[in-house]
């Protein structure tokens, strides 16, 4: 996707190659997740470090929604379909049927394997290309979207964003700890769903890149960024200690603690990263790496379950420095491979 300016802004493609390595962290950090016990070492590393990048997916979003929402003019309607959705519909269903082709290879001869089989793994796709969907219903409501935003004063924006602070993100960490039935059931007349979903996530990303915080706010801002990692690793595994499962809920992307890591992530680079002058060299790399995360995305699982098949994993050593590394093979792999895709032509047009 383009930045929709004339002048590039380097600072949204680096957070965005930064929120696709996040995104492979926290999948390298599951992979034996649900294997090891909850009380062990390995687990807490595990979870600690699926708590810490779990702000990948809302920054993408944000950035969607300060790209999309800060252009000059209108949505094209048309446009949008043909260069936008077509693009994620055809990649949805072009991965959903190689990893359905791949999930399937160990059928090949099995009894009672049918046809039928392999066109329901397809259907059901890969739990990863979720966000291709959830992001085609935030482009179909784009051009509403732009049309308020382009006309709201500052303060009515403000308004969406506490509902969506309070109804959403509030309600949601209140219900990290045990409530009473009673008390569910009374948070559940605050169900908006408009406020309560990415699309909260699309505009905050388009407010703080139009509206600059203060010097004194942006300290803070990074302090509770920083704090909001913390709290969520440690709450994450206090209570999953305490309940004897995994529990996620404290670095889900609705809790106030993720929330914090995103807002301050997104701040950093909005106002300290984009001062930072690149050269040449710096820039095309920037660029490269930049316009293969959507495919670095979608063939990441891939090349994890590859790597694993032959003898590397996240517990191949200590995965304190497992998961990391890991993550850091599966990046460069992926992205030297999208690299090569997008240049075949179609190819490169409908799958990365």
């Amino acid at each position: 996707m383009e930045n929709g300016t004339k002048e590039r802004k380097f600072h949204i493609d680096l957070l965005r190659i930064l929120a696709c390595f996040g995104v492979i962290m926290a999948h390298t950090a599951s992979q034996y997740w649900y294997d090891l016990p909850v009380e062990s070492f390995q687990w807490m590393v595990s979870n600690s470090y699926n708590a810490v990048f779990r702000f990948c997916v809302p920054v993408f979003i944000m950035i969607s929604g300060a790209l999309f929402l800060g252009r000059a003019g209108e949505i094209d309607i048309k446009r949008l379909y043909q260069n936008n959705i077509l693009h994620l519909v055809a990649a949805y269903w072009i991965w959903s049927l190689l990893y359905g082709l791949w999930d399937g290879r160990a059928w090949i001869g099995a009894d009672g394997v049918g046809l039928l089989d392999w066109v329901r793994e397809i259907v059901y796709s890969r739990g990863h290309l979720w966000f291709i969907p959830m992001l085609v219903g935030i482009y179909a409501i784009l051009p509403v979207l732009k049309g308020w935003t382009d006309h709201a004063p500052k303060k009515q924006i403000e308004y969406f964003l506490v509902l969506f602070l309070v109804l959403n993100i509030g309600i949601f960490t209140l219900r990290i700890w045990n409530l009473p039935m009673t008390v569910n059931k009374f948070l559940d007349f605050f169900d908006v769903p408009l406020v309560g979903s990415y699309v909260g996530y699309f505009v905050l990303g388009y407010y703080l890149s139009k509206y600059s915080l203060p010097p004194s706010k942006r300290k803070l801002c990074y302090l509770l960024g920083l704090a909001g990692a913390a709290v969520a690793a440690v709450v994450s595994n206090v209570l999953s200690l305490q309940r004897g499962w995994g529990v996620v809920a404290a670095y889900d992307v609705y809790s106030v603690f993720t929330m914090l890591v995103c807002v301050a992530l997104f701040v950093f680079f909005q106002e300290k990263v984009s001062q930072k002058a690149w050269g040449e060299r710096s820039r095309r790399w920037i660029k490269e790496v930049s316009a293969n995360t959507f495919g670095i995305y979608v063939l990441h699982f891939l090349i994890i379950e590859l790597l694993q098949l032959l003898g590397f994993d996240s517990m191949s050593v200590n995965n304190v420095v497992g998961i990391p590394l890991l993550a850091v093979v599966c990046f460069v792999i992926s992205s030297v491979i999208i690299s090569l895709l997008r240049r075949i032509p179609l190819v490169g047009k409908y799958i990365c």
